[in-house]
This record gives structure tokens, C-alpha cells and sequence, in this order.
């Protein structure tokens, strides 16, 4: 029974991922904030978002990722006012799935470094794994016995910290390692699944010891949560052992973010808008799944809630399931979350998959 029940929770996430592709707590109040150093900041958070952004240049064609990474680092319009440069990377997967790339400024003393991390393509079933992965927790490596996170983040960092840069060869704990040893700031960033990967990938760098020669700021967007309670309080203890900062932005109307621990706030409060009773039944199962299974989410890192907009191209009224996941796109992506924040929009371009 329980296989049968895993497997239609399984295409009822499937039915609401096509949704969205065609477009912490389980409680009824906005997620809270929790235990971390302050220490927000405008520019910064511009700044990653555009990098967040830029993970997604010609994301399904390899041959140009590189090239054109370069050239948009170089924009002097957009909020990195072309100070950053590609340092490492971009770092694709075998199988294209994942992307990460480090670039640094070196117009600041100490140097500063951001590592962003691609969020979802959905050309790539890998992807569609992580997240997904949801729906089985595994144990975090690095941290207590208690400590799980997805099974889908759990093997995207494995997967992220396999891949090497084409032109060095190197991995990324090769380059990090090959920096010298002088408190330089790094960014840990991503939007949607990267911003859920750049959670673990954070944790990941200050428990291997790293903190020790960066100053960490993460800034995530629209991420969902990545584990339960016991991965939440190591992920406090070592952000505050390490006097780092963990910031979690979100656009309030965007669903995503709610994912895996939110789902009561999003029915209860009609994230976006009016939700489709087609949709709000698969939200009420994908609930009732991860409590049935003792299966609890929580999300981590101190909330920054943007402001708010609307959609000018989505109906309204009368109110379809077409106009549901033309809100749900609009109110997640990279260009509305860069309008919120006040920073110019990137152009962005990337490659339809075949199959799309």
C-alpha cells in the first residue's frame, strides 16, 4: 500500500511540475526567521541574483555556455556592473543536468567570490529527480545522526561536487583548496533547485572546513527546503560558529519557495491566487504523504519576504488552470525576482529542449 501510495504522490508532483513548466513549517502564518547573524544587504542580494540568473545562459548548449557566460559577466549594465570574471567553470554534468561556475572582484580588498549554482532545466529527467527527490529523505554525511535532507539534494551535491572545470580540470574543492588562506568573502547562490542545492552546498562548505578561509554569505531565492528540524539546527549551529550569514528571499506569491514545508500556507492563504481545485487536491495529498510518512520539512537561513506584483498578461476572472500556471511562472522567475529587488533585468537566452 505504501509503494502504491508513494507511487501517486509521485505523478501528482509530476502533474503539478507540468504546471509549472507550462507557465519550512506546516503552519498557517508566513515562515518565520531563525537564529542567524543579520547582516542583509541590497546590493549583494542584486548582485547574486543576477549571477542566479546568468546560470541559466544557453543552459542546453554546452558549446556556448562558456563564451556567453563571459560576455554577459562583462555587461557593466546589469547590478554586477561587469566586476565579476569567470574564475571557475562553468562545470557541466555528463548528462548536461547540472551547472555551477565561481567568478570573482577583485576590485574589493579582500578579493570577493560567488558560487551559483543553476536551478532547474527541465530538459534533463536528473533535474526532475532532485527534485522530486522529495518524497525519500537520506541522511545528510557531514552532519549528526538525525540530520536528513532530501534524497534529490542529497545527490545534487554529490553530483555538483564531482565536476570539473573543462579548461582546468580541477574540481571545485581543488580550486577552493589552490585560494589562498585570507578570509576573501564568498557568495553561495541559486534560484528555484539551485537555491535549494546552494542550502546543502553551504552547509557542505562550512563543515568541511572552509569557513575557515571565507567569510560565507548565501543568498537564495525561491528555494524550496532542503531537510528536517535536526538538518535545520546544525545548519544554525555552524552558521553561527562560523559567524556567517544565510539569507532566504522570496517574492511571498511565489509557490515554489513553499515547497516541501509550506504547502498548509500556500492552501490556506491561495499562493498565488485562487487555486484550482485540481491543484489544491494535489497539494493536499503531497501534505498528507509527508505526514503520513513522519516526513517533515523545515527551511533554514533568515527570511527576507520582497514586496509583491502582479501579472499583466494572466486572466483573472474567469479564472482556468491555463491562468493558474500563468501566475505560478510569472511570479517565479528570475526576471520578476530581479524587479523586486530593483535590479536590472539580465537577458537572459537559452535553448528549447527538442522535446518541448
Amino acid at each position: 500500500m505504501k509503494i502504491l501510495i508513494r507511487s501517486i504522490v509521485v505523478l501528482l508532483i509530476v502533474s503539478l511540475s507540468n504546471l509549472l513548466i507550462s507557465c519550512g513549517d506546516d503552519n498557517t502564518t508566513a515562515p518565520g526567521v531563525g537564529g542567524f547573524v543579520t547582516g542583509y544587504n541590497a546590493q549583494e542580494s542584486s548582485e547574486c541574483m543576477t549571477l542566479a540568473s546568468l546560470a541559466y545562459q544557453n543552459e542546453n548548449d554546452p558549446v556556448q555556455i562558456r563564451d556567453s557566460l563571459i560576455i554577459q559577466l562583462a555587461n557593466t549594465n546589469y547590478a554586477t556592473g561587469g566586476k565579476w570574471t569567470l574564475d571557475w567553470g562553468p562545470a557541466l554534468s555528463s548528462d548536461q543536468s547540472n551547472m555551477m561556475y565561481v567568478v570573482k572582484d577583485a576590485s574589493t580588498e579582500p578579493d570577493r567570490y560567488t558560487l551559483a549554482i543553476r536551478g532547474t532545466d527541465w530538459c534533463f529527467p536528473f533535474n526532475w529527480e532532485e527534485d522530486l527527490g522529495a518524497i525519500d529523505f537520506s541522511k545528510y554525511p557531514y552532519g549528526g545522526s538525525g540530520d536528513s535532507i532530501s534524497y534529490g539534494a542529497l545527490q545534487g551535491l554529490t553530483t555538483l561536487l564531482a565536476l570539473r572545470d573543462s579548461a582546468t580540470n580541477k574540481t571545485l574543492v581543488s580550486y577552493l583548496n589552490d585560494i589562498s588562506a585570507s578570509k576573501n568573502q564568498m557568495y553561495i547562490t541559486g534560484h528555484s533547485l539551485g537555491g535549494m542545492l546552494a542550502t546543502v552546498m553551504s552547509a557542505w562548505f562550512l563543515d568541511n572546513g572552509y569557513g575557515s578561509k571565507f567569510n560565507l554569505k548565501t543568498y537564495t531565492y525561491a528555494a524550496p527546503s532542503a531537510g528536517n528540524p535536526q538538518f535545520k539546527d546544525h545548519y544554525t549551529q555552524i552558521f553561527n560558529g562560523a559567524n556567517a550569514e544565510s539569507h532566504r528571499v522570496e517574492n511571498p506569491k511565489d509557490l515554489v519557495h513553499y515547497f516541501q514545508g509550506d504547502l498548509q500556507y500556500v492552501i490556506d492563504n491561495a499562493i498565488p491566487t485562487s487555486i484550482p481545485l485540481s491543484v489544491d487536491v494535489v497539494l493536499i495529498a503531497i501534505k498528507t504523504y509527508f505526514q503520513s510518512n513522519g516526513m517533515e520539512y523545515v527551511h533554514v537561513g533568515e527570511r527576507f519576504a520582497l514586496g509583491t506584483t502582479n501579472p499583466t498578461d494572466c486572466n483573472y476572472a474567469p479564472f482556468t488552470i491555463d491562468d493558474y500556471a500563468c501566475w505560478v511562472s510569472y511570479e517565479h522567475t528570475t526576471t520578476t525576482y530581479l524587479a523586486l529587488l530593483g535590479a536590472p533585468i539580465t537577458n537572459v537566452s537559452t535553448v528549447t529542449c527538442g522535446w518541448k
